[in-house]
């Protein structure tokens, strides 16, 4: 991009720098109290409980690093290993029952492959299964960042090891220095990053606190709505911690609330697959392999890249596919209509953070459902399968998104357990119980007795919506000169929308799956993976019941009015009824037109009241004037004002204290000799009659309290008109930074464009 500064390049330029008004602190007071009653925040309790479960953890950890020092002939001396954590605690957005994701750095004859993982006495999974406390012990070898999960006392912990060039550890070692990462290979990389970033971000954005709420809100939405999972190919911790960190710097002293609302509406209008940098990507001598999006590599294929800040600078994102990421974009779409409401909200009235909070509806909203049933004999068995069926449900999405519309949730569901049947009561007193009744010899196994004991072995169950996509119709492209029809894949982008697809069979690539799944070298005997597939009706009753709770709870919501205050309310009853009477205040024109009516105004269309909108909302140039004038929109950051107000109307706001000087029933008249008189208002004519000593007539008198009233809905109005002049400012200038985007995008440049029009013009 010729001239463009890297700044410019990467979108790291504030796009605001406005500081917070008062009605922002106050919804950030909100959105903060509405987080805290929805128990997004742990108690002290728990939090002691963590500290106590990361102590017993550093030193278990040392006394491993001392038997692998023993076992290989080494001094004990010195050894040591350091304990890390990052991810949400690190970031200090986790919430109650949340995981502690933790990094142990070792020296480098501790190896990974040989001292980490594996089943003898020094390595530290084995010590972990001998540990008291230390519970659903997972190790996931071949992950992309390998890692041992437990449950230490209860608390979730996610194991990552990184092994450094050292042959004896520092005893403060700081891992933002590059020097670490020297002779590591990339699995080690990875892992060290973890740290990296976290540490990176918490530099990198203005405001700690802000950051915080936000990103606290961000995560509770995206667990509402089922996209909150990067293995299943959604949006993980870290990649919504680099995207509120974004919007951060954009808006670097905006509050939490505006910085909820501006991630939506932001991100709603990206233009994927263009990718999210927090500051220029870093280059070192060390030559490890860095974010590259140039045609031919790796990258140029990522669907939505967000890049992570420290080096080396690599895409978090990268198990999005086709389907998730449709998904993700249609949750930011509605979103960001609910924000833009927001944002129209007049001044004293609070933010209904519910309706941005809502559960997804995904039990009810499909046409047919893939259940993925897994189970096994015991729990430990169960939990290892489970970590290894849930990995590869990706690899299952990408095969079905080309047959039909998928989406993924992340969730696994757990059935209820079957309870035994009630013992009925027997008249016999010397009858046994049936559980101690014997069962009669039998040939054939008891099919009843097979189902029931399937059924009580633990299980899981993960589902995908699916539906079928609509067939596209024929277009000349696809027409050949030999009179066949090109085949156009069923998401191509030009695709005209004609009749809905045929029958399709998915059986193959469950089948697929399911191959791939069984072929695992550690699965044990028990372990087993059922596919069926479903129609909305054939699902579990007790998710039904689930799903017609929660469909209940939103039609509840979309069925209740959209209530005003009732100031606001009270407001445009009166304001309605002024309205009337201004136009039948002149008896003589008791036909008035709505023209005319309008003109009473001081415009030149009839009130948008007459339409059966909002007074509140009619044109600000219709107000009456008085000598304070303000600008109708805020200038933008070069003192130009928005194009839609170019040449700002007057924004009319009365002197305090003091009511209009004109009233809404002035009238314009003529002398006898054809000369205009000017309009005299009721407050004037009477108090012209009070100077001549002459006794104010009842209907002056009704006429003088009708004005005064009609000045009190005209100061009210134009209170109104300056906060609705502030939201449209601001909804102006997110559209004309997303305009910015495009332009910087595209490598053009907006101004110039816009004098060009000009001269054209």
């Amino acid at each position: 991009m010729a001239g463009a500064s890297l700044e410019d390049v990467y979108l790291l330029r504030p796009l605001n720098e406005q500081p917070p008004t008062t009605e922002d602190k106050r919804h950030s007071k909100e959105l903060e109290e509405f987080l805290r009653a929805s128990g997004l925040y742990e108690s002290l309790d728990e939090a002691y409980l963590r500290e106590e479960v990361l102590g017993l953890f550093y030193q278990l950890v040392q006394n491993w690093v001392k038997g692998v020092c023993r076992k290989k002939n080494f001094s004990v001396e010195d050894a040591r290993a350091h304990v890390y954590t990052f991810g949400s605690y690190r970031l200090g957005v986790h919430g109650p029952g949340a995981d502690m994701d933790t990094l142990v750095v070792g020296p480098r004859y501790v190896l990974r492959e040989t001292d980490f993982f594996g089943g003898e006495k020094h390595c530290l999974q084995y010590l972990l299964t001998q540990t008291p406390d230390v519970t659903d012990i997972q190790p996931v070898p071949d992950a992309f960042v390998p890692m041992i999960g437990i449950k230490y006392k209860g608390v979730q912990i996610d194991i990552l090891y990184a092994s450094l060039a050292m042959h004896t550890l520092p005893e403060t070692l700081d891992l933002s220095n590059h020097a670490v990462l020297r002779g590591c290979d990339e699995p080690t990389v990875r892992a060290l990053n973890g740290c990296r970033v976290t540490d990176t971000l918490l530099r990198l954005v203005p405001r700690q606190d802000v950051f915080r709420l936000a990103l606290r809100a961000a995560k509770h939405w995206a667990s509402l709505r089922g996209i909150s999972s990067n293995v299943t190919g959604y949006l993980g911790g870290v990649n919504l911690a680099i995207m509120v960190a974004k919007i951060c710097q954009l808006y670097p002293r905006a509050e939490a609330s505006t910085v909820l609302l501006k991630f939506f509406i932001l991100l709603k209008a990206w233009p994927w697959p263009r990718a999210i940098h927090l500051r220029v990507p870093e280059e070192h001598s060390l030559g490890l392999p860095v974010w590259d999006p140039r045609p031919g590599t790796r990258d140029s294929l990522a669907l939505m890249p967000v890049i992570t800040p420290a080096y080396p600078a690599m895409n978090s994102l990268y198990n999005v596919q086709r389907s998730t990421l449709e998904v993700m974009t249609a949750e930011f779409a509605g979103a960001a209509e609910v924000c833009t409401s927001f944002l129209r909200c007049r001044g004293g009235q609070a933010m209904d953070w519910v309706r941005l909070f809502a559960p997804v509806p995904f039990f009810s909203q499909h046409t047919f459902y893939i259940q993925l049933e897994v189970s096994a004999d015991s729990e430990a068995d169960l939990v290892l399968w489970d970590g290894w069926v849930s990995s590869r449900i990706r690899r299952l999405v990408r095969n079905l998104e080309d047959h039909v519309r998928v989406r993924p949730y992340p969730k696994p569901q757990r059935p209820p357990q079957p309870s035994p049947p009630p013992a009925l009561p027997s008249k016999d007193p010397d009858a046994k119980p049936l559980a101690a009744l014997e069962a009669p010899p039998s040939s054939a196994p008891d099919a009843t007795a097979a189902v029931a004991t399937a059924e009580s072995r633990p299980r899981l169950m993960y589902y995908i919506g699916i539906d079928k996509r609509v067939a596209p119709a024929v277009t000349a492209q696809q027409l050949l000169p030999n009179g066949q029809l090109a085949q156009l894949p069923p998401h191509a982008a030009g695709a005209a929308a004609g009749a809905p697809a045929g029958k399709v069979d998915l059986k193959q690539p469950c089948m697929i799956f399911v191959n791939e799944v069984t072929a695992w070298p550690a699965k044990r005997s028990g372990m087993e993976l059922r596919v069926n597939v479903l129609r909305r009706a054939q699902l579990p009753q007790w998710l039904l019941l689930e799903a017609a709770q929660q469909q209940q709870q939103q039609v509840q919501q979309q069925e209740a009015p959209a209530a005003l205050p009732a100031a606001q309310t009270e407001l445009q009853q009166q304001q309605q009824q002024g309205t009337k009477r201004v136009a039948s205040a002149e008896g003589s024109l008791s036909a008035l037109s709505a023209d005319t009516a309008a003109a009473t105004f001081g415009g030149g269309k009839p009130p948008r009241a007459a339409e059966g909108r909002q007074p509140l909302q009619q044109p600000l140039a219709k107000r009456p004037r008085t000598d304070q004038v303000l600008p109708r929109a805020l200038p933008n950051r070069d003192g130009s004002f928005p194009p839609h107000s170019r040449s700002p109307s007057p924004l009319l706001l009365p002197p305090d204290g003091q009511a209009l000087a004109s009233s809404t029933t002035a009238t314009t008249t003529t002398a006898e000799n054809g000369a205009p008189v000017e309009p005299q208002s009721a407050t004037t004519a009477a108090a012209a009659a009070a100077d001549a000593g002459q006794q104010p007539q009842p209907e002056q008198v009704g006429s003088v309290a009708e004005a005064s009233r009609e000045q009190q809905l005209q100061q009210a109005a134009c209170v109104a008109d300056e906060r609705a002049a502030l939201q449209e400012s601001q909804l102006h200038n997110t559209g004309r930074d997303m305009g910015d985007w495009l332009g910087v995008d595209h490598g053009l440049c907006l101004a110039a464009r816009e004098d060009a029009a000009g001269a054209s013009g």
